[in-house]
């Protein structure tokens, strides 16, 4: 392997511009590709092209954006572990990925299959949610909640 070059998965490989390029982007999706390019001391064109090329290899999937849920009334954030039935494991996966109020589901090994992180407006609507949703659920066994804390941004 040639030093500098980074072998992902086994058949993509980049190298350093390319993980400055990553990093830059994971911080803020929103750099211009002039910013990029002082950073990484390439040309615009040539950044845009090795961009597109991360893209078409599928290393960047998608471009998003950070909210600041708060401000728009989503006051709580809380992380849910859901035990399941083994047999129920892939129908419940779905069904947990259909809740608006659920941004992220996540399959895990362990006492819990799986970590859901929940959006919701207040103490009141994350217990209609979990009594009126999730526990009535088909192969739910156990729900434990963890309120995340307000991070300091």
């Amino acid at each position: 392997m040639k030093q500098g070059m980074f072998y992902m998965g086994s058949t993509v490989k980049i190298d350093e511009t390319d993980l400055k390029i990553i990093k830059m982007l994971t911080q803020n999706a929103r750099f211009s590709l002039r910013e990029i390019a002082t950073v990484v001391k390439m040309s615009p064109s040539s950044v845009r092209n090795r961009m597109k090329s991360l893209v078409d290899l599928g290393v960047i999937k998608r471009y998003t954006l950070e909210v600041d849920h708060r401000k728009i009334g989503f006051e709580i954030q809380v992380v849910v572990l859901v035990t399941s039935k083994p047999s129920e494991s892939d129908r419940l996966n779905l069904a947990l990925k259909g809740y608006d109020e659920i941004t992220e589901v996540l399959r895990t090994s362990g006492p819990a299959n799986f970590i859901c992180k929940v959006r919701i407006r207040d103490i009141t609507e994350l217990t209609k949610f979990i009594t009126g949703a999730l526990e009535k659920l088909n192969g739910v066994e156990r729900i434990e909640t963890m309120f995340i804390l307000p991070q300091d941004d």
